[in-house]
């Protein structure tokens, strides 16, 4: 769990449960309370409806007399009412629509008197049906309200002699003024309230945490990061050996590592800049110093401007001329600017040509040449190919001693053509082998001929090399001698 992607992973995982379980525990409570309070309002609403129109239902003959008091007690309570009669036909609905609301009750003003548990809304009429109750022996129940109710059991004949005479009793309404029984559906709203202010202290309690979880882990990268921003105005400083420690989260480490490794790097090619510069100077010096002490020489009358002094001059400018001329081609191949004549060639007959050039070296020197090199064709620049086989075979040549070998091959694989050049010589010594390619390094394997032995000639082949989008390898056979080989894409 030191990686900072799995700890920035963890603390936004944590982060996001607190927050939905801060959220979950705000809506719930806060709706579940809603709801409740809602479910409670809304049954008193009904039960208050209800209880209006049974009053109502009392003092109409027919329930198209109350339509208005229907809209009205509607818009009191904001809620819609619809009335229907027994037969389902519509009589009011205050927000007409494709269906109606819930049904809520069935008002009917002879209800209270029909079964046990329903009540009588008029305190008078309640008075006045008690007396006939009475006469007729029907059990009944008055509440601590002055409710009226009747026993299920009584004979609604009975109950409705009664709730006749009352009627007559009292003088209020005529017994034929009341409303057929009608079908009650209410709707209210019940969406329940949005708790705003608990979603508002959830959210700032997640901003709080997000932003610790932030500073947590911003904390465990600017460190990291602001020591590599200090070793990098170092090194762009000049200090080449500043290093930065690898101690933090994973990715964080490798970019360390990483860092350090460009540091090595660049400072380990500063030595080499520094080396090849002073490597470069030497070479030069040599011819120069010689060609000026002859001029002199022959300024100064010590030595007569004959042929033969003449003659070591031009030596000397040829040399020097040479080491320009190969330090300009080095540089231009590893600058990618090398151009090559690409072509179709067969890179076997190529080789032998190579070595077939190279067999008078051989013969006087007493070695061996062979060449196992079939027909491999590749788009490559010949020219440039042939000047690298050609480099390491006289160094091949001037490893091996009297009665040695030399041998080339030529292979192929879907890719790549595969060139190498192997002796039976003394190989290559193990400290040499990382650098064998550097500039102005020389071994006696290492040396060129061809290149005045400047040890230049294995960097420009390697050069030669890349260019074609290849490489040169070299290493010790197992059986002695050295084995470089060449890798081209076919």
């Amino acid at each position: 769990m030191r990686s900072l992607r799995s700890r920035i992973i963890l603390l936004t995982v944590v982060v996001a449960l607190l927050a939905v379980a801060l959220t979950t525990w705000a809506i719930a409570s806060r709706t579940q309370d809603a709801a409740v309070n809602q479910l409670e309002d809304q049954a008193q609403v009904e039960n208050e409806i209800t209880e209006a129109l049974t009053r109502v239902a009392l003092k109409v003959d027919e329930w198209e007399e109350a339509i208005e008091f229907v809209r009205e007690l509607a818009g009191r309570f904001d809620v819609r009412i619809a009335l229907t009669d027994e037969r389902g036909r519509l009589i009011v609905d205050t927000m007409p629509g494709p269906e109606l609301p819930p049904l809520v009750s069935i008002i009917d003003p002879l209800g209270p008197f029909a079964e046990f548990g329903e009540e009588l809304p008029e305190e008078d009429l309640v008075f006045a049906t008690i007396e006939c109750l009475d006469d007729l022996d029907i059990p009944y129940e008055v509440d601590v309200f002055g409710r009226l109710f009747v026993d299920e059991g009584a004979d609604p004949a009975d109950v409705e002699e009664c709730f006749d005479e009352a009627f007559e009793e009292i003088g209020e309404f005529e017994t034929a003024g009341v409303a057929e029984p009608a079908w009650l559906f209410i709707e209210t709203d019940t969406e329940p309230p949005i708790p705003w202010t608990q979603l508002i202290v959830v959210a700032a309690v997640v901003l709080v945490l997000a932003g610790g979880a932030a500073a947590l882990v911003g904390g465990l990268v600017a460190r990291p990061i602001g020591r590599l921003t200090e070793a990098t105005r170092a090194i762009r400083g000049g200090d080449l050996g500043a290093r930065v420690g690898v101690g933090a989260p994973e990715e964080v480490r490798e970019l360390a590592e990483s860092f350090n490794e460009m540091a090595s790097a660049l400072e380990l090619e500063d030595e080499r800049r520094k080396q090849l510069t002073s490597d470069i100077a030497h070479e030069l010096r040599s011819p120069v110093t010689n060609i000026i002490g002859h001029l002199d020489a022959v300024r100064d009358g010590v030595i007569e401007a004959s042929p033969e002094h003449l003659g070591v001059v031009s030596s000397e400018a040829d040399r020097l001329h040479r080491l320009i001329e190969d330090l300009g081609q080095l540089a231009q191949a590893e600058e990618g600017q090398t151009r090559l004549d690409l072509e179709e060639v067969d890179v076997g007959a190529l080789v032998r040509r190579v070595a077939d050039a190279h067999a008078p070296v051989a013969v006087d020197r007493g070695v061996k040449l062979d060449c196992d090199c079939p027909e491999v064709m590749a788009r490559i620049d010949g020219s440039r190919v042939e000047q690298i086989v050609g480099n390491l075979l006289n160094n091949a040549l001037q490893a091996v001693e009297q009665t040695g070998n030399v041998s080339l091959s030529v292979s192929s694989d879907a890719d790549s053509v595969i060139i190498r050049v192997a002796d039976d010589g003394p190989g290559i010594p193990e400290d040499l082998l990382p650098v064998i390619f550097d500039r102005f390094r020389r071994s006696d394997q290492a040396r060129t001929p061809g290149a005045g032995g400047r040890g230049l000639g294995l960097a420009i082949a390697r050069a030669l090399a890349r260019a074609h989008g290849g490489d040169i390898t070299a290493a010790n056979s197992e059986s002695g001698g050295a084995e470089f080989t060449v890798t081209l894409p076919r």
